[in-house]
């Protein structure tokens, strides 16, 4: 055998190993004034950034920040998705 056995992604620090938790399978969220709301899945989290309106705030854990000129609509979007049965 060749070659180091560490995975070289994983040793660089590339890359969090996967965990099978609920819990890493949610975006923390945060208002514009910087104060916590409701987690949201990754790909709303990804949506909200697409259209402009959501920033990156942190990476590990990966953190939102709704922008200002759009949180009413972005937060109607979050909390609407939880009220469907």
């Amino acid at each position: 055998m060749t070659g180091s056995t560490i995975d070289t992604e994983n040793a660089a620090g590339n890359r969090r190993p996967c965990q099978a938790t609920k819990a890493s399978c949610s975006v923390k969220v945060q208002a514009a004034n910087g104060k916590p709301i409701n987690p949201c899945h990754p790909a709303r989290a990804r949506q909200l950034k697409r259209k402009k309106r959501a920033v990156r705030v942190c990476r590990h854990p990966f953190t939102i920040r709704l922008r200002t000129e759009h949180q009413t609509e972005a937060m109607q979007h979050l909390y609407f998705e939880d009220q469907t049965p």
